[in-house]
C-alpha cells in the first residue's frame, strides 16, 4: 500500500518551511537594538583632546585679551565645539590693567570661539586696586568675547565690600564693568 499526497499539498508544505526558514533566520541577524536611534552621547565623536591646556590669545597690537587653562579639553568632529573641564580663563578688556577671572566647572566654546557657555558653579572676580574685589557666582553663564559681554538667566549672587545682592538673571558689559541685574533683585548692605 502506497501513500500518495497530493503535489499542491506537498509544493505548499515546502514553500511554508522555506518561508519559516527565511523568518527566523532574519529575525536572527536583525537584533531590536538595531532599530534604536543614536543618543548624543554615542554620536559625539572626538578628534582630538588636550590635557592641562594653556591657550593665550593676542590681539594686532600683540597684547594679551585671554588666557585659558584647562584640566581636559575634548574637539569634537560633528560640531567643532570644544568641552574644557575645570576651564579658567582671565578676560583682559578695555585700559583695566586688572583682568577679570572667570571660572567653572564646565565649559563648552563654539566652533567659531564666538560663544564660551560655562555651567556649574561659575565664579567671575575682578580685583582692581583701587575698588574692591566684587565676586558674582551663578550655576551657569554665556560669554561672548568678541563684544566683551556676558549673560545668564540664572539667579545671580554678588558679594562687594560689606554688601551682598542677589538676583535672577544678568548682563556684564565687561569693557566697562557695568552690570545690569534682570529681575527679583534683593541686597544686604553692612552700614558702618
Amino acid at each position: 500500500m502506497k501513500l500518495s499526497v497530493p503535489r499542491y499539498l506537498l509544493t505548499g508544505l515546502l514553500w511554508l518551511i522555506g518561508v519559516a526558514l527565511a523568518l527566523s533566520v532574519g529575525y536572527w541577524n536583525i537584533r531590536p537594538a538595531s532599530f534604536t536611534p543614536l543618543t548624543s552621547s554615542a554620536a559625539a565623536r572626538p578628534d582630538f583632546y588636550i590635557d592641562n591646556a594653556r591657550i593665550q590669545a593676542l590681539n594686532e597690537q600683540g597684547k594679551t585679551t585671554y588666557e585659558l587653562t584647562t584640566t581636559h579639553a575634548v574637539h569634537q568632529v560633528e560640531d567643532g565645539s570644544t568641552h574644557l573641564q575645570q576651564p579658567k580663563l582671565l578676560f583682559y578688556r578695555g585700559g583695566d590693567p586688572a583682568p577679570w577671572l572667570l571660572e567653572s566647572d564646565e565649559g563648552l566654546v563654539t566652533e567659531d570661539g564666538d560663544r564660551v557657555d560655562l555651567a556649574q558653579n561659575v565664579l567671575l572676580k575682578q580685583e582692581l586696586n583701587s575698588q574692591p574685589t566684587r565676586r558674582l557666582t551663578t550655576s551657569a553663564l554665556t560669554l561672548f568675547p568678541a563684544r566683551d559681554y556676558a549673560e545668564t538667566d540664572q539667579d545671580v549672587k554678588i558679594e562687594a565690600a560689606r554688601s551682598v545682592t542677589t538676583a535672577t538673571g544678568m548682563k556684564l558689559f565687561l569693557n566697562d564693568g557695568r552690570l545690569q541685574l534682570l529681575s527679583t533683585v534683593r541686597g544686604q548692605h553692612e552700614v558702618r
